[in-house]
């Protein structure tokens, strides 16, 4: 039986290993009243006394648990309890101080360095996705589909936070041998009602594009991108203003940042709700509008088209260049509902292109629908403050000791663009996907996915010597770790 002493030791010591301060004055005061109730001897307090110096918190409540075990303070229950409540409270990361100033963080989330008071931070981040593409019956198809390996996206970021109130990103693709400068902009979030982003960054356009290659449920976006390319990346403002299930943006921009010396402009605005919005159970509405600009004489070239995989070369929906473009609308609607594991997301895209020199405008439109189903059970990551879903974030990480398996979902789309517009003949298309996708942890994911166009009209790519009536069936693995 233990005595009321005991007691009032014991709950010390639970209080020491439940609340992770044992590096703190707290852990002196507990060493301090065991020695001096004869629970542990002078050698024993010595010992722990230098182990809390060494700074190792996990280590020292495991010794401190074998110590009161030992001398009968706790029984074997009472200390198998103590000793897993431990391991579960320790974070997996390496954290160290410096002057208690400086905090450097190693973990999931890749390297960063802040100071306590978070007012500087640093992180080192990156992505590598390694893809194989291969096909069915690629031969039957002129020009045949490149086939084979390749490194779809290889980034390396630096982002952070300077004087509270700046944030920064610069972030570079190394994909296919070659640099590209993909986000390079500065943000100040000072204000009560909006921040101010200036800088090479996203364009306010479209759930899907918004939404990180990492997040998304499918290898490659659906055919609404065939009309949102002119919207992704450029140099501009931003003027966002956000609440937790809200969000609003409108930014003025010129060219992409490799292609600055060309001119143009633009500007676009988005705006989401979500009106349902719990961990498992989300409803988001949004849509956005944007026109781009052309300043140069006699208007500017556009070009929509749509790769059956990035390296195919295969393009069953393509308009070639449309000459004397003065400017181009865009609209996007857009809505997302999720349940438990379940997911349903939607788009319709529709575009509008003025010409000079007396020619008419052309029109064009597309859509996907899509849903997916997470069959170990976890929910979508849904943010309302950015209108955006993130990829899971398995329950059960990979485990072979624990015989845990990550998370499993599969994946189902249709989509569909119409490139066919006056004197413009760029086809129509219509595709299914299938996906299933393998999280081994919040880092890795293995991707597999099936696309088949079932539908295609006035295409410029011949199968057994005629227009293809039909696609490509296509496949597509890919190993992706995020950091």
């Amino acid at each position: 039986m233990i005595t009321k002493n005991k007691k009032k030791i014991l709950a010390l010591a639970i209080s020491a290993v439940l609340g992770s301060v044992s590096v703190q004055a707290a852990d002196s005061v507990l060493l301090d009243t065991l020695l001096q109730n004869g629970s542990i001897t002078p050698a024993q307090y010595e010992n722990l006394t230098k182990q809390k110096a060494a700074g190792s918190s996990a280590a020292e409540a495991q010794s401190l648990n074998e110590v009161l075990l030992q001398n009968g303070v706790i029984n074997q229950v009472q200390y198998d309890k103590l000793t897993k409540q431990a391991v579960t409270e320790v974070k997996p990361e390496a954290t160290k101080k410096s002057g208690d100033d400086v905090i450097v963080k190693l973990d999931q989330k890749g390297f960063r360095v802040e100071t306590a008071d978070k007012a500087f931070k640093f992180k080192l981040g990156g992505r590598i996705q390694l893809d194989t593409n291969f096909s069915a019956n690629g031969r039957e198809f002129d020009p045949a589909p490149t086939e084979g390996f390749e490194v779809r996206r290889a980034r390396l970021y630096a982002a952070g936070t300077v004087w509270t109130d700046f944030d920064y990103k610069a972030q570079f693709d190394f994909a296919g041998n070659k640099v590209s400068i993909k986000d390079l902009f500065v943000k100040y979030k000072g204000l009560d009602w909006f921040d101010v982003t200036v800088g090479n960054q996203k364009q306010a356009m479209s759930l899907e594009l918004q939404e990180s290659s990492n997040d998304i449920v499918f290898t490659e976006r659906s055919l609404v991108s065939s009309l949102s390319s002119q919207f992704d990346r450029a140099l501009g403002v931003r003027f966002s203003s956000k609440a937790k299930n809200w969000s609003a943006q409108l930014g003025a921009y010129g060219a992409p940042i490799a292609k600055a010396g060309n001119g143009g402009w633009g500007i676009s605005s988005r705006a989401t709700y979500a009106p349902i919005m719990t961990s498992t159970h989300v409803l988001h509405l949004g849509g956005s509008v944007g026109y781009r600009g052309n300043t140069s004489a006699g208007g500017h070239t556009n070009q929509y088209r749509y790769e059956s995989t990035n390296m195919s070369n295969v393009y069953f929906t393509n308009t070639g260049s449309i000459d004397n473009v003065s400017g181009s609308t865009l609209l996007d609607i857009e809505a997302a509902y999720m349940f438990g594991p379940f997911s349903l997301q939607a788009e319709y895209a529709h575009n509008w292109s003025a010409r000079e020199n007396s020619l008419s405008g052309v029109d064009f439109g597309a859509y996907y629908v899509q849903g997916a189903w997470t069959i170990t059970g976890e929910s979508r990551r849904y943010k309302g403050s950015n209108g955006k879903f993130g990829r899971l974030h398995p329950e059960n990480p990979v485990s072979w000791d624990r015989g845990t398996w990550g998370a499993w979902e599969l994946a189902y789309r249709i989509d569909g663009n119409d490139l066919n517009s006056g004197n413009i003949v760029g086809g129509e298309e219509t595709a299914m996907t299938l996906a299933l996708n393998w999280y081994l942890n919040t880092n890795i994911r293995l991707m597999a996915d099936y696309r088949y166009a079932f539908d295609i009209q006035d295409s410029a790519v011949l199968r057994d010597g005629v227009s293809a009536e039909t696609g490509v069936h296509a496949f597509t693995v890919r190993t992706q770790l995020t950091f």
